[in-house]
């Protein structure tokens, strides 16, 4: 953890469960900014950018195959907490073009990279879940100056993540079943049983990703590609953790993706807050889009409120945040 932030902010464990009335969830809805969609042009490609809100910035990169539009909800309420949130396409991904015939890495992190600049984003919490993970954590290692604070959500990182990696790349089988677990865990994002309102929309908004996925499949096999031939994760870890920057891993307990172990050999490389989200499978935040507003919330008042301070910034006004359905603790 950053020196200066750990001088303000004590180590303690909390355990978060807010039981706020209807009503507030209701108000926390109708005050929540629309994401307005654009595009920035970068080496002559389109970069798809969607944003809301105004005051500190807040990147948020999505995951493999899908769009920034899918975490609309939630990037909508986090603008309420004072941010200025930025969903990033990445290359190949909704709104965005390819990078070429054979990407990498360190391709799609330098476009979004370059995206930023288009952006006059200078510096901002950077925040990525799963594939968007590693390529937020790639930026910070290369631009730690731009890094106000990382948040990793369920992000394909960890020394564990880097062994399982071969037996994806080389072994069929082994990517069969990582594929049907990945099947199982994309289904249970929907909360069909409990809020039929909330499936309809995570099923409206993840249409276009499905249709993309179906005609240029090319696309999503090259970013995946890129994903399994990526040099060591844990070494892009140890030099963001050596930089000092305030880091916090979120991750659900029931992720069948991205293995508990391989989160927290994540934040031990980062010094990092650990948030363990209960019951949460690999993409909890689109399933329930108040968890993760809630969380950063509570760490306002913790670590993350102090790495922003500790740039001579400050949260203009926090709005109230809607009860998420899923608890969470964190260990600071």
């Amino acid at each position: 953890m950053n020196a200066q932030v750990g001088r303000c902010c004590a180590d303690q464990n909390l355990m978060a469960s807010f039981q706020l009335p209807d009503a507030m969830e209701r108000f926390s809805r109708s005050i929540a900014p629309r994401l307005v969609r654009s595009s920035v042009v970068v080496d002559g490609r389109n970069v798809g950018v969607v944003t809301a809100g105004d005051g500190i910035p807040l990147v948020m990169v999505h995951g493999f195959g899908v769009e920034s539009m899918l975490y609309a909800q939630m990037l909508s309420r986090i603008a309420t907490l004072g941010f200025r949130v930025i969903g990033i396409d990445i290359a190949g991904h909704g709104d965005s073009d390819p990078i070429g015939i054979v990407p990498t890495i360190d391709g799609f992190a330098e476009m979004i990279d370059a995206a930023l600049d288009q952006l006059d984003v200078n510096e901002a919490v950077l925040v990525g879940h799963s594939m968007g993970g590693r390529l937020v954590a790639e930026l910070c290692a290369a631009r730690p100056e731009r890094a106000i604070a990382l948040i990793l959500l369920d992000a394909i990182v960890g020394a564990p993540w880097d062994a399982l990696r071969p037996w994806l790349r080389w072994c069929p089988p082994a990517l069969g079943l990582y594929g049907l677990g990945g099947a199982i865990d994309v289904a249970s994002t929907l909360p069909a049983r409990i809020d039929k309102r909330q499936a309809f929309k995570i099923t409206r908004r993840v249409r276009s990703s499905v249709v993309q996925l179906i005609t240029e499949p090319w696309h999503g096999l090259m970013a995946g590609a890129a994903v399994l031939r990526a040099s060591s994760s844990a070494d892009v870890l140890d030099r963001v953790g050596a930089a000092n920057i305030a880091s916090f891993v979120v991750h659900g307990d029931r992720d069948l993706l991205v293995p508990t172990v391989a989160s927290l050999d994540a934040a031990h490389r980062l010094h990092a807050t650990y948030v363990t989200v209960h019951t949460g499978r690999h993409s909890w935040m689109i399933r329930d889009p108040n968890a993760l507003p809630t969380i950063i919330a509570a760490l306002l008042d913790g670590t993350l409120g102090c790495a922003i301070k500790s740039r001579g910034l400050r949260i203009d006004s926090v709005s109230p945040v809607a009860t998420p359905r899923l608890k969470f603790t964190i260990d600071r």
